[in-house]
This record gives structure tokens, sequence and C-alpha cells, in this order.
């Protein structure tokens, strides 16, 4: 996280560190905890610098204490040491950006496993169950929100100027999950249809400012059959526009094919 600009980090196992009396999941903790308890008292981390922000990257290893600790933070302001006289007062919690809404993605398991989506719903309906207030994200990034493509059209033409080619026009998006990749693209093809000086995020979520390397006016969605959506075994929700692939393809060497014949290079698809 240091390399990627983050200048003072922590982690839940270091708060659960500086305040031993948080994590109730680890039996073998409440017996640590019993033992300072009658020895020496309960002892804090007299150095801990109350948490600013939370940022949520992928799902946990211990979704339970992950749930109790980040929960803990955001009902007092970052610090487990003051905690309020009342945690169901409306009041804005500390910032928490998270990313990657999958609820799903396929593994080796016939049923597809729970995601960072699925620990997210969880975080969301504890926090309104306990504080009876809804979770409010500072900021959404990754899969389906529409900067996290406009970053990636942003690299492709840097990578594309790099090499002596023109700017891309037209984006391919191929994704396994009509839920949150399929999704993604169209609203992604929806912010490209607007005008250049008005975009607007369906989502409600920041967009990236204007610039030349945003060149794109179309992109195209393309489901693939070999991870999450699996044609014998689910249906695509024909009601919803946004989970309606512009094409089904069956894997991805089908979906290339697909590309460059668009791109016309039927020869190349033929070889």
């Amino acid at each position: 996280l240091h390399r990627i600009g983050f200048k003072s980090i922590t982690t839940i196992e270091k708060v659960c560190a500086a305040f031993p009396e948080l994590d109730m999941v680890d039996h073998m903790n409440r017996a640590r905890l019993s033992e300072m308890i009658r020895t020496q008292g309960l002892v804090h981390d007299e150095n801990f610098r109350p948490i600013d922000a939370i940022v949520l990257l992928g799902e946990p290893i211990q979704w339970e204490r992950s749930l109790q600790v980040i929960i803990d933070l955001l009902l007092t302001d970052g610090n487990p040491a003051i905690v309020p006289e009342t945690s169901t007062i409306e009041h804005d919690h500390i910032p928490i950006i998270a990313c990657n809404r999958d609820l799903v993605f396929k593994a080796a398991a016939d049923l597809p496993r729970f995601g960072h989506g699925a620990f997210l719903t969880c975080l969301e309906t504890l926090y309104k169950s306990i504080s009876g207030n809804d979770l409010k994200y500072t900021a959404f990034v990754g899969k389906p929100y529409e900067i996290s493509f406009q970053y990636a059209e942003t690299i492709a033409n840097k990578i594309a100027l790099a090499n002596g080619q023109p700017k891309i026009d037209k984006v391919y998006f191929i994704g396994d999950n009509p839920d949150v990749d399929i999704v993604g693209a169209n609203m992604y093809n929806n912010l490209l249809q607007q005008p250049m000086n008005s975009k607007t995020s369906i989502t409600g979520y920041s967009l990236l400012p204007a610039s030349n390397l945003l060149s794109a006016a179309l992109c195209e969605s393309i489901l693939v059959c070999t991870g999450v959506y699996q044609p014998g075994k689910h249906k695509i929700d024909g009601k919803n526009p946004w989970k309606l692939p512009t094409t089904i393809k069956l894997n991805v060497l089908e979906a290339i094919k697909y590309v460059l014949f668009k791109e016309t290079c039927p020869w190349i698809v033929t070889c």
C-alpha cells in the first residue's frame, strides 16, 4: 500500500492488538484477554492513532472479526477508546472507500463462491441494524462503477500512443458475470453517449475529469460462459436492460475472434 501512495496505514490485526477486547470471535484471544485483565487489567496501546478512513480492497480472511471491528470504527469515529453515548443518532461516519462489488465469483466448486460484494452486503446490513443508519461510501471503485472503465480506457490509450497507434474509439469488455461485468460495461456505454462536458455517473459516484485520453464513443459488452454465467444453469434477466450483453460467446477465445471480426480482420478469425 505504501507503494501506491498511502502514507500511514494500519490493519484490522493491528487495531485488535491495540484494543484486545474487540475480537471476541477468536476464542484463544478470549483466554488471553481474561489472563491480561486478571494480571494487569485491560491494557490499550497508548500510541494508537485514530483511524481517518477505511479502505476495503477485497474480502478478508476472517469475516466475523473484520465485520465487528470495522463497525466498531464506524461507530466511534475511528477511535474505539472513545465510545459515544449512543450509536443510533444519525451522524457522518469516517470515510469508507470500497472496490469490487462482485457478489460471487467462479472457482473450482460447482456453485459460485462468495466475493467481496457478499462481505459488503453483510457490513451494510449489520451497520444498518446496529446504528439505524445507512452505510454511506465516500467512493466506490472497481466494476461496475464507471470510473474503473475510464481508468482502463486511459491506460489503453497511453499504451496505444506509446506504440505509435491512434487512440481507441471503441471499447470491448469481456466478462462472465451479468450482474457486475455486463452491467458495468453497459453503464459505461451509456456514459460514453453523454455530451463530453456534462457526463453524469448513473451510480452516483465520482468520475475522472475530462481528458484527451478518454476518446471512446462506444462500449460493447461480451458475456462469456466460462465463469459465473453458465447457459444451462442461469438465465439472464431480460427485464433489466443493464444485464443484457451485446453478445454472448462460449469463451474468451471466441470473444476475441468476435472483436477481430468486428474490427475488419476476418482472415485472422478463420486461421
